[in-house]
């Protein structure tokens, strides 16, 4: 019988619990680390912008380059040659920002040529002391060099970094880095790039201004304002109509910001106009619309648009990706020196020109960034690409636009009322299906306004939190509905049969014995030496603690590699790897080595008393069965490899081992080092037992235990030719060489006392 306001109240609670996720710091990392990523790999790469083009500097590029073996000619970049280096000159240092800087002048020379508007180095040019050997210092004339060359362009930017310094956060002060002066001087700007990193190190946020400290626009601003210099005056127009005395304040004319150098200090007093009057943003938008006067053109108006965007708009921005790493149109450093002056102007001419460190091949990245599209062999997006990205997004007023906070929450909120009323009011496959259509719709919607519009609607938490907390809710709901009509029922029938017979009616008692799997598998058997002695010292419930902490350890690694713990005594247990994929003997590999280490880390931990567990493998078939009777079963491994198992794990007392495995459970093993210690005829066994040592991974063995192995293996192999004399020598020859190794110990104990060998092997009691 439904309940209606019940129903209500519960669907009510779990959407004001929704709603709440949405205030949790976890939800934006989910959002943003899933949902904005699964945004950006649907709408998958797009078209790059026109505007702006990348020059890269690589070691690639580097080992293009080459300067005549000459150093006066060699630091004034004369005689420059591309492609195949002849033996009268020399390649570039492997570091780029060792390079010659008239390297950079040259660059800007042929950009400038070429027609390029804007030229952004992402490079950071700080002062180099002078070379000796020389009569003028070459790091000097290069600068002046380069400055010369900035000065000829009136439109280069370079990148500055910012640093704090202080014991504490309260403390810290922050300063700009020393550039080199005659470079700095010339540029028409010098800002930082400061992009921003989450807990898990994705960087998708960057700095448009940096208002608090040391306030700056970042250097994609800076090129943005630098590129739109030709529209500042109707920008300034456009102002000077809805503010004439926040307009006087400003240069009169881009000429006049080239000849002051103001152009960063013009920008921040834009900044502080706009966040001064939040409303005149909205006002100069109206202005533009009411008189067609004020931009000339439809480029003219979208670039001041563009800029009222950028002064009036949050300091930290999301970036708007292109596409992985390679997308924006890039020529190497030495194909824009190598291209001639046609072919100069049609890569370059009208466009931003942004040169930086970049290496589109996985293994030369270096100060590279993960982003959403970083692929999973590892490349990812060189912060000049991210600084190409944010400057387009600027460009563009199309930087990634979050809904606030309360529009995710009125998202969750009718997200988990409404699916926990669906799932509660109609039968679950038809709620399932109803529920199912409207997460894909919604987010349908999400991905068609972030494609066309580029704002970030809520995902994760309505589509994978609020509707499954829905649909499991009202899933609750009527199971619980459904365990109280059983439990009426269950009344019922004790009026007419004992508790206990319908509790067994329930359950199927009568077909628990019945309950069995053969399989392959693996069986490991651990015991722990000490323990007896351990447990003197201990009271029934210390050692109680004492042993769950101990497993806590050991079987962390079990379920993690496929196996599952079928039996636990006091301080022994056994453990099951059922052969169900391919791997299965490499994971029983990869599993004892960490729960060696996880044994070892435990004892690490006690003062005294430490525990010494040994490890034995063997491998065959076994069933899983229900034991028992009478009321009382357990489910456990049964065959002859469990009882093999535990022999070969006391033998590792003999040894002086840590972890025996047999050689059934080796087959195609090949990552670990293992030592092979020989056949034994075990207690109780007819058939001698292959055995190996497990010893380590093999990528990260030591020489001297490969060493070991080795001879090892070859003592071993002459006493199962019938040589226990020549084996005997062997081993003697190992005990002097490893005097510590237990195994060669035992072998030459063994052998000299002329224990029974049968068939090359040892008998072991």
């Amino acid at each position: 019988m439904r309940k209606p306001w019940a129903m209500l109240a519960v669907a009510l609670v779990v959407a004001i619990i929704s709603a709440a996720i949405c205030w949790i710091p976890a939800s934006e990392f989910l959002e943003r680390n899933i949902g904005l990523g699964w945004l950006f790999h649907l709408r998958g790469p797009i078209e790059p912008p026109s505007e702006i083009v990348l020059v890269t500097i690589s070691p690639s590029t580097a080992a293009n380059i080459f300067l005549p073996n000459d150093a006066q000619r060699f630091h004034r970049c004369e005689g420059i040659g591309f492609g195949v280096r002849p033996s009268t000159h020399l390649g570039l240092p492997t570091m780029p920002s060792r390079w010659p800087r008239c390297l950079h002048a040259m660059l800007i020379d042929k950009l400038a040529r070429a027609g390029a508007r804007t030229i952004v180095f992402d490079v950071l040019f700080r002062p180099r002391p002078p070379l000796p050997g020389f009569a003028r210092d070459p790091n000097a004339e290069q600068d002046a060099q380069l400055g010369a060359a900035m000065a000829r362009s009136r439109g280069v930017l370079i990148a500055q970094k910012l640093e704090s310094s202080g014991a504490g956060i309260d403390t810290a002060e922050e300063h700009l880095i020393e550039l080199s002066a005659a470079i700095d001087a010339a540029a028409l700007g010098a800002a930082p790039f400061l992009i921003i990193g989450d807990s898990e190190r994705r960087f998708d946020r960057f700095l448009a201004f940096k208002d608090p400290g040391w306030a700056t626009p970042s250097l994609a601003s800076l090129a943005v304002q630098a590129y739109t210099l030709d529209t500042y005056a109707q920008f300034r127009s456009a102002l000077q109509s809805v503010a004439p005395d926040a307009a006087q304040w400003l240069p009169a004319d881009a000429k006049e910001i080239r000849r002051t150098g103001g152009l960063q200090a013009s920008m921040l007093m834009m900044r502080q106009i706009f966040t001064g009057e939040r409303e005149l943003a909205t006002r100069m938008r109206a202005a533009l619309e009411a008189d067609q006067s004020l931009a000339a053109d439809p480029a003219t108006r979208e670039q001041i648009e563009a800029l009222i965007d950028l002064y009036s708009g949050e300091g930290i921005r999301l970036l708007n990706f292109v596409g992985p790493a390679g997308t924006i149109p890039a020529f190497g450093f030495d194909e824009a020196l190598a291209m001639n002056d046609e072919e100069a102007s049609s890569a370059f001419h009208g466009k931003a020109v942004i040169v930086g460190y970049a290496e589109f091949a996985q293994p030369e990245q270096v100060e590279h960034f993960n982003t959403v599209f970083s692929t999973a062999a590892g490349l990812e997006l060189s912060g000049t690409e991210i600084a190409a990205t944010a400057f387009a997004n600027l460009l563009h007023g199309d930087t990634i636009r979050p809904t606030a906070r309360t529009t995710w929450t009125l998202v969750a909120l009718l997200a988990g009322l409404i699916c926990t009323a669906l799932c509660m009011w109609l039968s679950n496959r038809l709620a399932f299906l109803t529920v199912a259509a409207l997460v894909f719709g919604y987010g349908a919607i999400a991905f068609l306004v972030f494609a066309k519009h580029s704002v970030w609607l809520p995902v994760v938490i309505p589509m994978f939190v609020a509707a499954p907390l829905g649909l499991g809710a009202g899933t609750l709901w009527k199971y619980e509905m459904a365990r109280r009509q059983r439990n009426r029922i269950r009344e019922a029938f004790t009026q007419f049969v004992p508790k206990e017979v319908v509790a067994m009616l329930e359950q199927n008692a009568e077909h628990l014995g019945r309950t069995r799997e053969s399989v392959e598998c693996a069986c490991v058997a651990t015991d722990a030496a000490n323990f007896t002695t351990l447990a003197e010292t201990l009271s029934p419930e210390q050692l109680a603690d004492f042993l769950n902490v101990y497993y806590e350890a050991l079987f962390r690694p079990i379920p993690k590699h496929g196996g599952f713990v079928s039996d636990v005594v006091g301080d022994a247990m056994l453990a099951i790897w059922p052969n169900r994929t391919p791997d299965t003997r490499r994971h029983v590999c990869a599993a004892l080595l960490e729960m060696r280490e996880a044994a070892g880390q435990f004892n690490q931990r006690l003062a005294s008393n430490r525990l010494s567990t040994r490890f034995g493998v063997d491998w065959g078939r076994v069933v899983l069965t229900t034991v028992g009777a009478h009321g009382h079963y357990e489910y456990r491994a049964v065959g002859d490899p469990v009882n093999t198992a535990n022999r070969v794990q006391d033998l590792n007392k003999k040894l002086g081992t840590r972890v025996l495995i047999s050689e059934p459970a080796l087959d195609g093993v090949k990552d670990f080092l293992l030592r092979e210690v020989g056949y034994f005829l075990l207690r109780g066994k007819t058939r001698p037992v292959h055995l190996f040592e497990l010893i380590g991974l093999r990528e990260t063995a030591a020489p001297i235990e490969l060493e070991l192995c080795e001879r090892f293996a070859g003592a071993v192999a002459q006493l199962l030719r019938g040589e226990p004399g020549q084996a005997l020598k062997a081993f003697r020859a190992l005990a002097a060489d490893f005097p510590g190794d237990c195994p060669t110990a035992f072998y030459v104990r063994a052998l000299k006392s002329g224990a029974m060998l049968r068939d090359g092997a040892l008998k072991v009691d």
